[in-house]
């Protein structure tokens, strides 16, 4: 961050897998899973007295959303025994990474990466895989939640969801001097039937009442792969109701002109706190020596200013 000065069940289970990790029939609810605190955290930093001779501090968060594609090999569409460890040294390019998919080559995909604080992958899960949801931070968080969706749709068919313990992560992160800023890292169901649509809908209902709940009046980066297009008029609804309910702005809909990705940047600012986009694009340096991308996602980068108003 840059301050200014101012073992699985056999694979023939997960044949059908698809880039998404979708979700049949299920509809039944899940309970929510949590995991302690990230492997290195600290106390966030005391508040400056504001007073009139004092300035305020801002900065810019050089924020990184990937969807790195890491299914088992060759039920991935990528080539993650390959990529994941080229994709590892340049994740440290960015202040805040979120990935998703980040199922089943951790330990590669952090072996190149010097950020400090690192969340440890979710453990315990009763599916075949974890939640896939890690970040990688230059500042400090703490309260690192994981919550699994209570529906999805699909577990041997419709993009097979089921199959993984996919949800959100949650963790309030120290950006500057009396700056903390909640952050979410979320990978939506997958696929573009009915009964994922429908799913779709719930989880975004299920996340707004938890920010709703645990993020009132505080500033919020919402990222991941939320398989919402906007080209799918049910998907665009979802998008606009939940932004609208909790107050969030998606970062390349507001520096506009900018090419739709189901990989969004969501942020909303405060009376104390205020987040803008100052650049959005994809991070076109994943690609190996021939140009061929590292996933079977684009990496979204937005540089995100932040500045603490009183």
């Amino acid at each position: 961050m840059r301050q200014t000065p101012t073992t699985l069940t056999p694979l023939l289970l997960l044949a059908g897998l698809v880039a998404g990790c979708g979700g049949s029939s299920s509809g039944g609810r899940a309970a929510a899973s949590t995991t302690a605190a990230p492997v290195t955290s600290a106390a966030p930093a005391p508040a400056t007295s504001g007073g009139p001779t004092s300035t305020l501090p801002t900065g810019v968060v050089e924020v990184l959303s990937y969807n790195v594609a890491g299914l088992p090999q060759g039920i991935s569409s990528s080539d993650p025994v390959r990529n994941i460890p080229q994709i590892s040294p340049l994740l440290n390019a960015y202040d805040l990474v979120l990935v998703q998919e980040d199922f089943w080559y951790h330990v590669e995909l952090a072996r190149d990466a010097r950020h400090p604080f690192h969340s440890p992958p979710l453990v315990g899960h009763s599916t075949p895989m974890n939640d896939g949801l890690n970040t990688f931070s230059q500042s400090p968080f703490h309260s690192l939640t994981r919550v699994k969706w209570s529906r999805w749709h699909g577990l041997l068919n419709h993009s097979n969801d089921g199959l993984a313990a996919k949800g959100f992560t949650f963790a309030r992160h120290t950006f500057g001097p009396g700056v903390e800023v909640d952050v979410y890292n979320l990978h939506a169901d997958a696929g573009r039937d009915q009964g994922d649509i429908d799913a779709r809908r719930d989880q975004f209902a299920q996340l707004a009442t938890f920010i709703e709940a645990f993020s009132v009046d505080r500033p919020l980066i919402v990222a991941g792969d939320t398989n919402l297009k906007a080209t799918t008029p049910q998907d665009e609804v979802i998008l606009v109701d939940f932004m609208a309910r909790v107050g969030l702005a998606d970062a390349a809909r507001t520096i506009g002109n900018l090419p739709e990705s189901i990989d969004r940047v969501m942020l909303r600012s405060t009376a104390d706190v205020a987040l803008a986009p100052l650049r959005w694009r994809f991070a076109d340096e994943f690609v190996d020596a021939a140009g061929g991308p590292l996933s079977d996602h684009l990496a979204v980068h937005v540089a995100v200013e932040w500045r603490r108003l009183r």
